[in-house]
């Protein structure tokens, strides 16, 4: 047990060094350029081993891109009750502004990568993943939707995702405090709440 266990974080640091490595490689040269080889050499890894866990640059790439779903999903994770559906809104908003603030570079690369549908969709997919989850602190209690939760979600991550990117690229973007309190104004618990 204690081995395979050891052998399974030697796999996860592996991974994340491989990781990391392409994005500083990211930041000096496009990725079409990036072979296997400069990847492995910035990490101090040898070939071999980036094929023991991954298939090429681009499966790293995705890979890259899930690890970074992911700790995006766990900054919104909360088992805190909110008030009401717009607390929890604007909960979400502003760990999405947050992460987005400290994960700039990253997510800029990822922009520049690849296209901006691929950042709205990893964007969108995690903002609805972690708004049903935190929905789901509304189930059993008397708060009604006014309009359909899978609506909500959809409007709700899509409209976030839109703004959140469009801060991110633009040279004189709102501060975080401006777009929530935008998000603030928009939002009125009669729309959402019967």
């Amino acid at each position: 047990m204690k081995d395979n266990y050891k052998e399974d974080l030697r796999v996860l640091r592996t991974r994340k060094l491989l990781a990391r490595s392409l994005f500083e490689l990211l930041e000096t040269s496009p990725f079409d350029k990036i072979t296997v080889v400069d990847i492995c050499d910035n990490a101090m890894v040898h070939r071999a081993t980036f094929y023991n866990h991954f298939e090429s640059k681009e499966h790293l790439l995705d890979y890259a891109i899930e690890e970074i779903k992911e700790d995006l999903f766990l900054s919104t994770y909360d088992k805190e009750h909110f008030n009401s559906i717009k607390d929890l809104y604007l909960y979400i908003i502003g760990k999405v502004l947050d992460f987005i603030e400290e994960h700039k570079a990253k997510i800029l690369l990822i922009l520049n990568q690849n296209s901006f549908e691929k950042a709205a969709e990893f964007l969108m997919s995690t903002i609805k993943r972690s708004l049903v989850n935190l929905m789901s602190n509304f189930e059993n209690t008397s708060y009604e939707n006014a309009i359909p939760k899978s609506f909500l979600i959809n409007y709700f991550s899509g409209s976030i995702t839109m703004i959140c990117l469009n801060w991110l690229i633009s040279p004189q973007a709102e501060s975080k405090e401006e777009l929530i309190k935008y998000f603030d104004i928009l939002l009125n618990d009669e729309i959402t709440i019967k």
